[in-house]
Parts: C-alpha cells; structure tokens; sequence
C-alpha cells in the first residue's frame, strides 16, 4: 500500500525537485553574468518608467481632453440654447400680441355675453368669430411650428381655433382640463407641458405635441376672461436640439421655468443615464454603472429654461488609454532595442572586464605570472595597470619568500653544526669542575668553572625563549663572579630587586649585552675602585624600570645621541639565532618586542653612566622549570 502511495507521488515531486534545480540554476546564471545583470536591471528600469510615464501622460492628456470637450461642449450647448430662446420669444411675442391687443378682449367677452331678445347667438358669435380671425390673421404667417389656436372662456368653452394639419382637433373642454392641470396658480406666465394628442398618421393614433397655454386677463379689471392654447409641434426644439446630438452624446433634455422636464431627445440605443439637474451653468461629471458621462447646464436667463445635455467620456478614456498603451508598447520595443544594444556593444565595451576575469581565473589556478596587455586608458585600463603591477608585486613577494625559506633552512643547518662546539664545551666545562673539587678541591676554581658553565648553558637558549627576570638576574651573578675573579676587591657590585618581581617576564639576554658593556668600554683603562649598580624596581601598576650605573669613564655626549637614534635591521636574521653582543642590538630588541611606548635610557652622571631599561610588568604564569638560585647582594 505505501509503494503505491509513492509510486503515485513521485512524478509529481519529480517534477517540483526539476523545477526548483531549473529556477536555482536560472538565479545562479543570472549573478554570474554581469550582462545579463546590466539588461535586466535596465530593463526593469525602463518598464518602471514606461509605466509612470504612460500612467502620468494618460492622466493629463485624459484632463485635456476633458477640458476641451467641456468647453466645446458648453460652447455649443449655449448656442444651441441660444437659439431655443430666440423661437420660445416667438412663441411669447405671438401670445403678447393676443394678451394685449384690446379688440381681442373685447370679442372674446362678447362671446360670453347673453343674446339679444331679437338677436341669434349662433349667428352673434359667428360674426364675433369672423371679426376676430381678421384681428388673428398675421400670426398665422409667424412660425410654421404651431398647429392649432384655441381660445377658450373660463369654464373651457372652445370660443375660436385656427388649425393646420391636425386631423383629429381635442375634444373641449376635457382638453382644456387636462392642460389647466399643468397650470400653477394665477400667473400670466406662458406655461408650456408636453402632451401626447389623438393624430391618424402615428401607428400607435397619438403624437407628441408642444403644448403652451396662458391665462387672458383683463387690462383694466386684472381677471381671467379666458385662456389661449398654442399646439405646437416637437420641431420648434428639435431642429435646434440635433446639431448638439452628436455621436458621443447621451441624451439632450430641456426643462421649463419650473424645472419640469418639457423635451427629451435620446439616442438610438439609450445609455440608462438620467442627469441630475443642477443648480446654475457650467459642467460637471456624472456616472452610472457603466460609464463616467460630462453633463453640461445651459440657462436662457429671461425665460428660465435650462438646457440640460450629457456627453460618454469612454470615447476620451480609449484615447487615454491607448496613449497609455503606446508608452508600454514604446518601453517594450526599447526594452528590445537596449537587449540587442547591449549585447552588441558589451563584447567591446566590456572585453577588458572579460579579460580581466579570466586572468584572475588563472591567479586562483595557481599561476602568478599572468600579465594582461593595457587596451585602454580608461576605468579598465587603470584596472588591468593596477592588476599587472599586483601580480608582479606578488610575484616578487612569492620568490622573496622562497628565498628566505631556503636561506632558513641552511642556515638552521648552520646553527645546528654551531650548536656541537657549545655543547661540547660545556659538558666539558662540567667534566674539568668535578676533576678540580675531586683532585684539588679548590672551591674558588670550581666555583668559576660553575659561573662559566651556566653562562654558556643559558646563552645556548634561543634568544626568544622566555625569560623572568630572576633568571635574567641570575645570568648576570654568574657573569659578575667571573669578572670579580679578575678584577678581585677594585670591584663591588650591588645587585637588588624589589620583592614581588621574581616572576616578571621579560626578553632573554637584555641585560647581559648592557653589563658587559661597562667592562668592555667604561672599566677599560680604569685602575681604582670600581663601582656596578643593578637596580630593578616597578614604576607604577605596569611599568618595569631596571637601572644599571657605574662610575666609569662616561661616553661623549654626541656618541650618545647618535646611538639613541640608531636602529638595527633584523633582515636575513633568524629568530632562534643568537643577537651580537651590544646596546644597538638591545635597543632594536625592545623596540621590535614591546613597541615604542617601552625603551633604553642613557644618562651622563658626574662619575659614569647611568642606563635605565623601560619594559611592561607582566607576570610568568606557568614555570616548569626552577631557576638556580643566586644571592642578589653581593660586593667585592
């Protein structure tokens, strides 16, 4: 069951593991190669770019075209609601000239008034008619838009009418109801309503018509007598209202002077998209769920009527978008422009580079002799100079250090063969010790073949082994009980160290070279008394100060300075090596071993010289082996 289980997994770990191996080694390629790194960088770049770049340029251009249609648009919307106002004067003028002409007054009261005991009203009010289609008769040539006339008594009696292509004329008075509706209070206003009237022509036996009614009141008693009613067809709007309806317009809508919608003119396919009114003119952008529209409000100012109009914005946005478009198909192409460039221009621009690291190839392959020839004077150019001159510097160092190897090793075959004489003699200084105290037994002779056995034992130490200073100390007793077998009671030596001492570290043979200097140079033609101090004390926590004075015969004081200031080489000198004898080599000793703050001093005193050893106070921690004890007060 479980090897079916695996079995059945397999491919598909398989196929995750070859994956993971493919985009590893895709990432392992890509920081290897620092072309691709270069087009890759560059290319994010310009796609960063390209994209702001188009996203910004899309906003300001979508901004300007926006300004632009906005104001063609208002433009166009005040001509047009220009041009409406200038027929809905007609209509006024035409209704002025009924309202206050005093004929027309007086006929239609006529009209209403009873008959005469001997007079007909049929045939009064036909004569009353007749006389006031004479007074109506110039309006009928004003405007080719109105249908019909009607003027109607207070309770909407038809009292005269004047048509022209309506086939079916409204019933009176339900017609006059049914505007009188539409009417708002007692104003003399012309009040306008669109209403859908019986027509034959239509298929569905109604039309829309235009209908604007208005109170006829008296001049002189200020009443109602009657009520004019113009019908009026759709084209008195129309014809003004389809210039504006161009091919990105969503619907064209004009109110009246009390806000209520009078005429729509939609598009074939309608957007859903019913504007807002607005209070005052000007643009401003409405949405549905579809689409962001520009609506624009145009007021006639004398009548009040607005023109309320909207315009799709998508149109604008596609061509935003496309200038959007353009910038990432123009960042694409320049992506492939600079790939192509790119390698192109890298197989010389960045030839020394390529160079440059195959050489270094070779270096981490062990050849060091490698020499790359200058192509440039440039960035490159001083890399391949500063590489030619690193590799012949480390070439150099390279044989310098074999050199010295093999100067090491022939010369610790030297010092090993140098190495027999010391010890032979001094196994046999030993040998001749126990011959005196067993043959002679002459204590003093022993004694100094003692002094000179353990002196040459110490010396054969390497210089850089450690040493205390109570090691130190006693090297120098057994170098003074020599020198007091020769100079007898002219010599007096005083050796003291400051208790807590003992076990300070210091360097081998410091003192020893400082000592036998006193004898060499200042006791040399000096014939008296002759007087040696050592002195070891701490100066501070971690300073140790050792002076060693002598009334010899001095040193001039320009011998001084210039020996202060000379520095030994330690060059070709093997550390294992016994230093020269002398206070150069001491000076230089310290100076290598514990830095410049650490030092030799030398002063002039009345009767010799006083020299003073500057060293850090650090204390031996581990001793195997125990020093030979030594008595650190002594005289001659």
């Amino acid at each position: 069951m479980w090897r079916k289980r695996l079995s059945s997994f397999s491919p598909s770990c398989d196929s995750e593991v070859f994956q993971m191996t493919k985009w590893r080694s895709l990432i392992r390629y890509i920081r290897q190669k620092f072309k691709v790194k270069l087009i890759i960088s560059l290319s994010v770049i310009i796609t960063v770019c390209s994209v702001v770049i188009g996203y910004i340029s899309y906003r300001i251009n979508l901004q300007l075209f926006e300004d632009e249609i906005s104001n063609q648009y208002l433009k166009t919307s005040e001509q047009t609601m220009e041009q409406i106002g200038y027929k809905i004067q007609d209509i006024y003028r035409i209704t002025d000239f009924i309202f206050f002409h005093p004929y027309v007054e007086q006929l239609v009261l006529d009209m209403q008034a009873e008959a005469g005991e001997h007079e007909s009203a049929a045939y009064r009010n036909y004569q009353l008619e007749r006389e006031l289609a004479k007074v109506l008769l110039p309006i009928k040539s004003e405007t080719p838009y109105i249908r019909a006339v009607y003027i109607t008594d207070v309770r909407g009696n038809n009292l005269f009418y004047s048509h022209s292509n309506m086939l079916v004329p409204p019933q009176f008075p339900e017609f006059y109801n049914q505007v009188e509706k539409g009417i708002p209070g007692s104003s003399a206003e012309i009040v306008w309503q669109r209403l859908k009237l019986p027509d034959e022509l239509e298929p569905s036996g109604e039309k829309s018509y235009l209908v604007a009614a208005r109170k006829l009141m008296s001049t002189k008693q200020y009443r109602q007598y009657g009520t004019i009613i113009l019908i009026i067809d759709e084209t008195l709007f129309e014809e003004s209202l389809n210039p504006l309806m161009t091919a990105r317009a969503t619907g064209l809508h004009l109110y009246d002077q009390y806000n209520r919608l009078l005429y729509s003119l939609e598009p074939r396919q309608p957007t859903g998209l019913m504007p807002e009114l607005e209070e005052g003119t000007g643009t401003f952008i409405q949405s549905n769920s579809t689409a962001d529209y520009l609506t624009v409000t145009s007021v006639y100012e004398p009548r009040g009527f607005k023109l309320l109009s909207s315009v799709s914005l998508s149109g604008i946005k596609e061509k935003g978008r496309n200038v959007y478009k353009l910038a990432l198909v123009s960042g694409f192409i320049s992506i492939l422009l600079m790939t192509a460039s790119i390698s192109f221009l890298s197989g010389k621009m960045l030839k020394p580079l390529l160079v440059l690291v195959k050489a270094m190839h070779r270096v981490r392959d062990g050849n060091f002799r490698v020499a790359i020839p200058k192509a440039s004077a440039d960035e490159f150019g001083f890399l391949t100079d500063s590489f030619n001159r690193m590799m012949s510097h480390i070439d150099t160092l390279i044989q310098e250090a074999y050199v010295s190897k093999l100067s090491e090793k022939e010369a610790e075959l030297k010092a090993l063969q140098a190495q027999l004489n010391p010890h032979f003699l001094h196994n046999t200084l030993n040998t001749i010790y126990w011959k005196i105290m067993l043959l002679y037994d002459d204590e003093e002779t022993a004694s100094l073949v003692t002094s000179l056995s353990n002196l040459l034992k110490y010396s054969l130490e390497p210089v850089s082994t450690p040493s205390t200073l109570q090691e130190e100390l006693a090297q120098i007793r057994n170098y003074i009980n020599i020198q007091e077998a020769r100079y007898g009671s002219n010599l007096h030596v005083s050796i003291t160290m400051e208790e807590g001492l003992e076990q300070g570290r210091m360097q081998r043979l410091l003192l020893q070279p400082l000592v036998e200097n006193v004898f060499v140079h200042a006791f040399r033609d000096m014939s008296g008394e002759k007087r040696l101090s050592i002195r070891a004390f701490r100066q501070g926590e971690d300073r140790l100060r050792i002076d060693i004075e002598d009334n010899g015969c001095g040193m001039p004081t320009e011998n001084l300075h210039v020996l202060l200031r000379k520095r030994l080489t330690a060059a070709g000198r093997r550390p294992e090596e016994r230093e020269s004898i002398g206070i150069n080599n001491v000076i230089r000793r310290i100076d290598l071993v514990y830095g410049d703050a650490y030092g030799l001093e030398i002063h002039p005193l009345r009767e010799g010289t006083r020299v003073s050893l500057k060293l850090p106070f650090i204390v031996e921690e581990e001793k195997t082996d125990e020093p030979e004890d030594a008595d650190f007060t002594g005289g001659g």
